[in-house]
């Protein structure tokens, strides 16, 4: 395995490392350029840092770079995954390098007067209130139980809502047909936002653990962040005991919204086609566009 490393997928500046056996590779380098990975058989894997490490939007990242069933890569730099863009000017100015087509913002209108997005250059922004209402707010809850239950119902209402559901379909669509690279968005980026890329991972055959884990991220990128972790110091014990299960991200979370999904469709692709509306050529552009190596998608 040889390793190249330039600022594209398709440039080649130099050499970096080889592999001999089958295993992990280490590059030390601590620049953000795309590695090319040439095996001795197969199609070479262009792949990049999944996160940009930005200070004003940590949870922004790449939707690519995962492993799906079939032995295909999910291709990078092509779909990202972001908390609300609330960039600072140094930041605005590496998501203004990624060629961003279209913001998809998945809040509410409120949340959108409340924090505007700072919109990539170039890019062009597309409003999907997921949840439908002008705005939304958490109901008081009795303890920390009654703050997750909370959550899983709005998971499960992600499958079922019709706002949800159009939302969604719009978005997936326009993944699939648009020719620009994409980014989508909540406030948080760990939950509307969540929810869309354990759809999208999910239809292009990404195993559910793996789909699981990059749900788990949010709470690296967001929870765990300083910012958040001082939301928290600043609120009674006991409050915060509570709004922490609405400040993270659980497993029980998206399982609840894979449940509904078996229980309401019986697969994530019947929920595709028969709750979210999307052609099933629909999804097959969709993997051509976000597939690499392996099998060839027909």
């Amino acid at each position: 395995m040889l390793v190249f490393a330039g600022s594209r997928p398709d440039k080649l500046d130099r050499f970096v490392t080889v592999g001999r056996q089958r295993g992990a590779i280490t590059v030390h380098d601590r620049r953000r350029e795309w590695f090319t990975l040439i095996p001795a058989h197969g199609a070479r894997l262009s792949i990049i840092e999944r996160d940009l490490g930005l200070a004003s939007d940590p949870n922004l990242r790449d939707v690519g770079g995962y492993r799906t069933n079939s032995g295909q890569w999910v291709r990078m730099g092509v779909v990202y995954r972001s908390a609300a863009l609330t960039l600072s000017r140094a930041d605005l100015t590496t998501v203004d390098g990624l060629g961003i087509a279209t913001d998809y913002d998945l809040r509410t209108p409120a949340e959108q007067r409340t924090s505007p997005d700072v919109v990539p250059d170039g890019a062009t922004r597309l409003p999907l209130n997921v949840l439908g209402t002008d705005s939304f707010s958490a109901p008081p809850l009795a303890g920390p139980a009654a703050a997750q239950r909370f959550v899983k119902q709005i998971e499960r209402q992600f499958v079922t809502a019709a706002s949800a559901k159009a939302a969604y379909h719009t978005l997936f669509t326009d993944l699939a047909t648009s020719s620009g690279t994409s980014l989508y968005h909540c406030s948080a980026g760990k939950d509307r936002t969540g929810w869309a890329t354990a759809v999208l991972l999910t239809l292009l055959g990404v195993p559910e653990r793996t789909v699981m884990h990059d749900y788990l991220l949010s709470n690296r990128y967001y929870f765990e962040t300083p910012a958040v972790q001082a939301q928290l110091a600043a609120m009674p014990p006991a409050q915060a005991t509570i709004y922490r299960h609405l400040l993270d991200v659980e497993p029980a979370y998206l399982a609840a919204g894979f449940a509904q999904v078996r229980a309401s469709y019986g697969s994530m692709y019947n929920y595709a086609v028969r709750g979210l509306h999307l052609r099933p050529a629909t999804i097959t552009v969709l993997k051509r566009k976000m597939l690499v190596g392996g099998l060839r998608i027909r």
